[in-house]
């Protein structure tokens, strides 16, 4: 892979030979409070690792910083979660773009942060699961992808979006509005061929199941 990684403490169960994979392919890593450790243990010392450590332990600090990983601390109390201070260290620190993964959990909350954190992440910022992938789309970066024939993907606005076109799968949209949320561009088909996306006003996600990256 060629983005910076940067990863939650939210790892889906039973999945490590992949995180363990995808750990080993990235260019660098930044890790978020207890990731931290979690990511030594499957063969990778992040770059970085930040957070609060309430969930870690002020014990991990030292843990980590002599396995050579840098460790920056911050308050309990921010305004801010880790996994968005993560990001802000990936993008300062590396002129590359950034891979989210291992942030989703049944935190609904959390996890409807860090869907809307990938909006704000960058240019080609993406996320990463074991059984999904999701692209940020943003007015004036269309976006392209190649997906397997029969591939489910949706489109998912999180704010209003207009002007969205999108071309390449089994039903187009043609600068139309999607509202946050709708239903209007979920469960579509790729067909194999090259799957192009754009929106005038607004971001959107494309979230595809089972897609390879």
């Amino acid at each position: 892979m060629r983005e910076v990684l940067v990863v939650g403490a939210a790892p889906v169960p039973h999945s490590d030979a992949f995180y363990r994979e995808l750990l080993a392919s990235a260019p660098a890593v930044v890790a978020a409070d207890a990731a931290g450790e979690w990511c030594a243990m499957l063969g990778r010392v992040p770059d970085v690792v930040v957070g609060d450590f309430d969930s870690a332990g002020l014990e991990a600090v030292d843990r980590l910083e002599r396995l050579g990983a840098r460790v920056e601390r911050h308050p309990k109390d921010k305004d801010v979660t880790d996994l968005e201070l993560a990001v802000a260290v990936a993008r300062e620190r590396w002129a590359l773009p950034v891979c989210l993964t291992a942030a989703f959990t049944d935190r609904f909350d959390h996890t409807l942060a860090a869907l809307g954190l990938v909006l704000r992440a960058g240019a080609d910022a993406l996320i990463v699961e074991p059984s999904w992938r999701a692209w940020a789309c943003m007015a004036g970066a269309p976006l392209r992808l190649t997906l397997a024939r029969g591939t489910t993907y949706s489109l998912l606005a999180l704010e209003r979006c207009e002007g969205v076109e999108a071309v390449g799968g089994k039903w187009g949209l043609d600068d139309t509005i999607l509202e946050p949320l709708s239903g209007r561009g979920v469960s579509n088909e790729a067909t194999g061929a090259e799957l192009r996306i754009s929106v005038r006003g607004g971001s959107l996600l494309v979230i595809a199941n089972d897609a390879e990256v």
